[in-house]
């Protein structure tokens, strides 16, 4: 395991010597890792038509979208014209917020990479050098994230339209069993190329067509080293998320002392003063906690990515099968 392990002590050193690119993983860490997943977790059992866009679907069943709210609407801007105003200006103030989080996540994950692949050519790079190269490949990193996102839906969405025409068929559901094991294997699959694509996009600064063609031919042939890393990556993932939650459960025992000693000694306002220390000290664990693991997980992708760009690596389970052999 030597390969995957030079990979991981070079991600962590890269990582823990440079919390800079914390306040990227900050931002970046709302990717999230494994989203796909989630798409099949939610159309694992129960209603595929309801579960494949639960949130949308939700806001549907409250009847917003109906003709009657359009009216009511209108009615509104005629009769209170100035509450519709205020509540315009609050949905606009919501956009807006919304469009500036996804260009800081979106420039966060392009400056880890172009920065994890620096520290791995030996080069250092600023928050600002960062920052500058994250708004550089915006647009490209953007669009490949969104190709691989709506891939993923339109793939669900192709594979759930069976059973919610036909319910009650039991062929249907066969077929949506059958369907949906190939459908989380081709968003596995997105899952890398979209990774090797990035890279490719920030660090050689390939055009998205030509970064995609280049990602699938990388991905090809070494799948298997893919399939392996996401594995490991998983498995410390839910590590570090147990030692979060254990940290915060050991944190949480003397806050609690210390807020009944601070309500009986004193006064409730105290104890009060001590549960918001406690909130503070459990958002920053977790926030920076997401963070370190945020530029990990970057930085293990890009190094990897580097390596087999260059054809370096064997996959773990062909050398030892070789082994075995020989």
């Amino acid at each position: 395991m030597t390969f995957y392990r030079d990979i991981l002590k070079q991600a962590l050193v890269s990582t823990w010597n440079n919390k800079h690119l914390w306040w990227f993983g900050i931002f970046a860490a709302f990717l999230g890792s494994g989203g796909e997943m989630k798409i099949l977790l939610n159309n694992a059992g129960g209603d595929p038509g309801r579960l494949l866009f639960p949130a949308w679907q939700n806001l549907a069943s409250t009847g917003v979208f109906s003709r009657q709210t359009f009216t009511n609407i209108g009615f509104l801007f005629t009769h209170d014209t100035l509450n519709m105003v205020v509540f315009l200006i609050m949905a606009l103030a919501i956009l807006a917020a919304t469009l500036l989080l996804i260009w800081l996540v979106v420039v966060s994950q392009a400056a880890l990479v172009s920065g994890s692949a620096a520290l791995i050519n030996k080069k250092q790079l600023s928050f600002k050098d960062g920052l500058n190269a994250g708004i550089l490949n915006f647009w490209p990193v953007l669009i490949l994230n969104i190709i691989v996102k709506a891939a993923v839906y339109i793939l669900f969405l192709a594979v759930s339209i069976p059973l919610i025409f036909f319910r009650a068929s039991f062929v249907a559901a066969l077929f949506y069993a059958f369907a949906l094991a190939l459908a989380a294997l081709a968003a596995l699959i997105l899952s890398f190329i979209v990774k090797y694509a990035i890279a490719y996009a920030v660090v050689y600064k390939q055009k998205v067509g030509s970064a995609l063609k280049k990602a699938w031919r990388l991905f090809k042939n070494n799948w298997l080293i893919s399939l392996e890393m996401a594995v490991i990556l998983f498995v410390i993932d839910i590590l570090i998320g147990l030692a979060i939650f254990l940290a915060i459960l050991t944190l949480a025992v003397p806050f609690l002392f210390l807020g009944l000693i601070f309500f009986y000694s004193f006064s409730a306002v105290g104890s009060w003063l001590i549960v918001v220390l406690a909130l503070v000290c459990f958002l920053f664990i977790v926030v920076a906690g997401g963070a370190a693991l945020s530029v990990f997980q970057i930085s293990s992708w890009t190094a990897l990515f580097l390596e087999l760009d260059k054809k370096r690596g064997v996959s773990k389970l062909v050398r030892a099968v070789s082994s075995l052999i020989h």
